[in-house]
């Protein structure tokens, strides 16, 4: 047998767990299709993140990479002209701070992190199809043209958004409402903000959908729009054109970008809400976005793929001492993912819906709704949720709620932004 395990794609979730299996002693062999560097969409970081780094042995990298700092995120209002930033909160087991990241560089940090770690990295390496066997796993790869095939006793699939098992094995489901296209470019000369703002997110809020503002290090800045799937359908004209369009219909986007460059080509993402299964199987576990996808808005891909992977190693690992790759082994891996996910996973579509909104960007630290808030913007759902934390979202919604029925009673609009 070649491997132990065999790793399907070298994100951050095939980095992770590469990284965390090797170190239990476990033979890793990692198969990406493409040569890193390589431009990828999921730029800005949750401070979360940086415990993870630190677990892999990755921070002190990404720390002397020169990546902007991000402190907090600011959320813009459009239609009101209303502006609102959460700072990040200090005294927690991660930092109050975070980066924005150029993924090419980024991404690269973490694979080359895993080559330190004794995985055994192949790319550009595409894995093309898997039998799964009573004795072990098959993988067909292709490198240079020319196929083998490879034993491993588990399969990761970390192959992101592309959902290698569930294109097999599985299946993908669109969630209802969630259906957006991104299309999203980096630009030069970008206006930027002064001291702990410049590195912030910004969330400009419009009628027809928003943008993300991701400053960048070196004079770079990432816009994206991200709009619904059947705005996109029924615009006249190229993407270049409607890209163009939404920009002048966001003054503050328009404004900052008045003297700026665009250095890349237009990218678009569509489709990008959706859950995979099955996500756990005799002799394989998902990872990361081969999971699931729901929404950018609140930066939590890179999060959930690195934590999703470190559960994953965790639970191969188990499964080598027990003796039994089987299914049930990785159910308690299954379930900690969805406890992970699902505070923010809520926050989101929470978030679209204007009775909600309202609240978020009127922020009041009663009861601590303001610091369940953070918490769940810095990602620590997927590191456990306090009571506190619980009773103070659990707060926030009913008084969201609340403002629901205050809204209807006023005809003032309380259907969700989803609807976009």
């Amino acid at each position: 047998m070649n491997y132990d395990v065999v790793v399907v794609g070298g994100g951050p979730g095939g980095s992770s767990a590469a990284s965390f299996l090797a170190d239990g002693g476990l033979r890793v062999g990692l198969f990406e299709r493409e040569a890193f560097p390589r431009f990828h969409v999921g730029e800005s970081l949750m401070p979360a993140t940086m415990l993870l780094l630190q677990q892999l042995g990755a921070r002190e990298a990404v720390e002397a990479a020169g990546f902007q700092v991000k402190y907090g995120a600011c959320f813009i209002d459009q239609t009101v002209g209303q502006e609102q930033t959460f700072y990040f909160l200090s005294g927690r087991p991660w930092p109050n701070y975070t980066y924005q990241v150029p993924r090419a560089e980024f991404d690269t940090i973490l694979l080359d992190n895993a080559r330190k770690h004794g995985v055994e990295v192949n790319q550009p390496a595409t894995v093309e199809s898997v039998t799964f066997g009573p004795d072990g796993v098959a993988v067909t790869v292709s490198e240079g043209g020319v196929s083998r095939i490879v034993q491993a006793a588990v399969l990761v699939d970390a192959s992101g958004r592309d959902g290698f098992l569930a294109g097999r094995i599985g299946r993908r489901t669109p969630i209802p409402n969630l259906g957006k296209v991104a299309l999203f470019a980096h630009f030069k000369g970008a206006a930027r903000r002064k001291g702990r703002e410049e590195g912030n997110i910004r969330i400009y809020v419009a009628d027809e959908g928003w943008f993300w503002w991701i400053p960048l290090a070196g004079d770079l800045t990432s816009v994206g729009s991200v709009l619904h799937a059947r705005t996109v359908r029924a615009a006249r004209g190229s993407l270049e054109e409607l890209y163009a369009e939404t920009i002048r219909r966001c003054p503050a986007v328009a404004e900052g970008l008045a003297q700026a460059a665009r250095v890349t080509p237009l990218h678009r993402a569509s489709n990008f809400a959706y859950t995979n299964t099955p996500i756990v199987g005799d002799r394989f576990v998902a990872v990361g976005d081969a999971v699931a996808f729901v929404d950018p808005i609140f930066s939590g891909g890179v999060l959930i793929a690195l934590r999703s992977g470190q559960l994953a190693a965790d639970a191969i690992l188990r499964a080598f001492a027990a003796g039994d790759l089987r299914a049930t082994r990785f159910q308690g891996y299954a379930r900690a993912v969805n406890r992970g996910t699902a505070p923010l996973f809520r926050f989101i579509h929470k978030y679209y819906e204007p009775a909600f909104f309202e609240i978020l960007m009127n922020p009041k630290n009663v009861f601590g709704i303001y610091t369940a808030v953070l918490h769940v913007l810095s990602g620590g759902s997927f590191f456990g949720m306090p009571w506190r934390v619980r009773l103070g979202l659990s707060l926030l919604y009913g008084i969201a709620r609340f403002n629901a029925s205050v809204r209807r009673g006023a005809g003032r609009p309380i259907e969700s932004r989803l609807e976009w």
